[in-house]
């Protein structure tokens, strides 16, 4: 009982890392929306240069900014950082554990990396609701909401978030489908 709960802790470590992985690979990748035409260039790619390759962590210098969207960019460049923090020391601890015990965890983290993705497919229905809720967990004194003229909502507009998440969803299946089919591919050869 207890090597079978360690199993169960082992894949989690193995599917947060799978998960900050696919995030940060869309991260670095997907940098608009496809259903918007990017009206301010040199403001997104100011904010996106800012967030993923600025070292320090200061306001960002842009004068067509207002404090408050600097302030927001700021608490998301902390949180991005943080992120990239806990995708470092996940990933190199899933890898080993992978090397180790792959065939005994790959079935639970399917199982449980598709329970989760159900649940947010079934959270997406209502997406406006679960963003603002959060935000609310990440960001303090609902420094995010802003006028629809905002600088921040032109450059990243809702539409941005929601195909960044399905995207999100659609790897993280396809990678669940792969771990799975070579996993069980894996598994018959170590029976014949």
């Amino acid at each position: 009982m207890v090597r079978y709960f360690f199993y169960i802790f082992i894949s989690f470590i193995v599917l947060i890392a799978l998960y900050l992985t696919i995030f940060e690979l869309l991260l670095h990748n997907f940098h608009f929306s496809f259903n918007a035409e990017i009206e301010k260039p040199f403001v997104h790619s100011t904010i996106w240069r800012y967030l993923l390759h600025q070292k320090y962590i200061t306001f960002i210098e842009l004068d067509l900014l207002t404090i408050h969207e600097k302030r927001h960019l700021l608490d998301v460049k902390r949180v991005l950082n943080e992120t990239f923090t806990l995708w470092i020391i996940f990933t190199p601890l899933a890898i080993f554990i992978l090397t180790i015990f792959f065939r005994k965890i790959v079935k639970i983290m399917v199982q449980f990396g598709v329970a989760l993705n159900s649940l947010f497919l079934l959270l997406s229905f209502n997406f406006l609701n679960y963003f603002e809720f959060f935000h609310t967990l990440f960001f303090r004194d609902k420094s995010w909401i802003f006028f629809n003229d905002s600088l921040l909502i032109e450059a990243f507009p809702l539409i941005y978030f929601q195909e960044f998440f399905i995207f999100f969803l659609l790897l993280t299946s396809l990678s669940f489908f792969v771990f799975l089919k070579v996993g069980l591919k894996y598994i018959n050869i170590i029976k014949e």
